[in-house]
């Protein structure tokens, strides 16, 4: 038993150990069958980070990110659904939901915003050369793969430390943002890790794997709320980083909220 428990613990220890020098990257979460490439011209990108539902990579010129779904844990089991046990079980709905609420929420920021979120036209080949964290390259065939490609934006909390003379424009944009999103009748329902990036000294939506038409936005009082809801976490940042800007942030968020 105590051996057991020592390989046990080797190996939880081992697969920790690869996963945070991965950032959790495993090819098999992102693609739908790992089929080989085909034969032509391919394109190497480099892995930067992982978030909840995407792993992002970076272009060779550095001005795009590509976001690449992530799978596991969303898309439907085959051989789980064949047991009589779990045929209608709620796991698998709530896989099968998972997946869904992540591919609408692509589409909604495919659909409507595009300008807010930065999404950009950039065709990639279907060969792809991924290079993960450790340097390591894996062949990829992008028709096997759900992606969505932005402009490659800077942090703004951190964009926003660097360049202090441009805090009320960052500040104007950040709200116009939100506004635009807000106006068209879209919610995030991501309540911590809203994610916004600065492209050309512009806001933009970095995280849109949590989005929601909210069918209750159709009214100015509604929208107005959301509004308000939506901007709190940028005014605690600014109250607990930079409490000179509060007069400035109230007084933008209030024009933008008054106007139609």
């Amino acid at each position: 038993m105590r051996k057991f428990l020592l390989a046990l613990l080797i190996f939880i220890g081992v697969e920790r150990f690869c996963y945070f020098q991965t950032d959790g990257f495993i090819l098999s979460k992102m693609v739908l069958q790992n089929t080989p490439p085909p034969p032509g011209p391919s394109e190497t990108l480099t892995f930067i980070g992982a978030g909840k539902q995407f792993y992002v990579f970076e272009t060779s010129d550095h001005q795009h990110v590509i976001k690449f779904m992530k799978f596991s844990r969303r898309r439907p089991l085959p051989w789980l659904e064949k047991l009589p046990l779990f045929r209608n079980s709620r796991y698998l709905a709530q896989r099968a939901k998972r997946l869904y609420d992540i591919e609408y929420s692509s589409k909604l920021a495919l659909q409507h915003l595009s300008s807010e979120a930065a999404l950009a036209s950039y065709q990639l080949p279907q060969n792809l050369i991924l290079i993960d964290k450790l340097n390591i390259a894996h062949s990829v065939d992008t028709a096997q793969t759900k992606y969505i490609v932005q402009k490659k934006a800077s942090p703004f909390t951190t964009y926003f430390n660097q360049n202090p003379p441009l805090a009320q424009t960052l500040i104007s944009s950040y709200i116009k943002t939100v506004a635009s999103q807000c106006k068209k009748g879209i919610c995030n329902l991501d309540l911590i890790d809203r994610n916004y990036g600065v492209v050309d000294n512009q806001i933009i939506l970095m995280d849109i794997g949590s989005l929601l038409a909210n069918p209750k936005l159709h009214t100015q009082a509604d929208i107005q709320q959301e509004i308000f809801f939506e901007l709190l976490p940028l005014r605690q940042w600014l109250q607990n980083h930079h409490a000179h800007h509060i007069f400035y942030f109230d007084q933008a968020l209030r024009e933008i909220i008054s106007s139609p």
